[in-house]
């Protein structure tokens, strides 16, 4: 459905537009198919929040996610499905976690931070196939100042849920970087495939 739509704008586009290359086009309609794939993830789990009564903690933990993953990297799916499905999954269990979870020994929390540190400081941002790191360096000292910032959030509120909010988001976003160095670089979606086999 995603393609199929793209596609039509597309093709819209380039009966109306006669200044659009064939590189242009294959832009246009890679940008569509993220930015309609982006919209129906985000809008199934707004729902989803939305029934359980839980959407100030969707907008947390999708607030975190925007600050964080962008900055240390993570993994990415090779398809439209599986990442669907990882991303409904990923907030679930956040949600479920900030819900259910008792508070930990202090001392835990410290010990997960440290290690957190220890983890960005040597493994951030993930490298990817597709998007070369730039400027490795400036992300990963962004990387420890956004973990820095939640960090002093965490241990400034007071609400379970917040807490466990900030906690699981970040636990997530950490494991990503560690299942990633283990497993080595993870290529992007087919379509990235796709897409760069017609513009180099």
């Amino acid at each position: 459905m995603i393609k199929s739509v793209s596609s039509f704008i597309t093709e819209y586009l380039a009966k109306n537009n006669s200044s659009l290359n064939e590189t242009d086009l294959l832009k246009i309609n890679y940008s569509l198919q993220v930015v309609l794939a982006d919209l129906i993830k985000l809008i199934t789990i707004f729902l989803i929040f939305l029934c359980l009564k839980q959407l100030p903690l969707f907008f947390l933990s999708f607030t975190i996610l925007i600050f964080t993953r962008p900055l240390g990297g993570g993994l990415h799916c090779k398809t439209f499905t599986e990442c669907f499905i990882v991303s409904i999954i990923y907030f679930t269990l956040v949600g479920l976690f900030s819900i259910l979870s008792p508070k930990f020994n202090i001392y835990f929390y410290v010990i997960f931070f440290i290690i957190s540190f220890i983890i960005i400081l040597r493994y951030a941002p993930c490298p990817n196939t597709k998007r070369p790191i730039k400027n490795k360096e400036r992300l990963k000292i962004l990387s420890l100042i956004s973990l820095t910032f939640w960090m002093i959030l965490f241990f400034k509120f007071t609400n379970l849920q917040i807490c466990n909010c900030i906690f699981g988001s970040l636990f997530l976003q950490i494991l990503q970087l560690i299942i990633f160095n283990v497993k080595g670089v993870v290529s992007n979606a087919k379509i990235y495939k796709h897409f760069f086999s017609h513009t180099t």
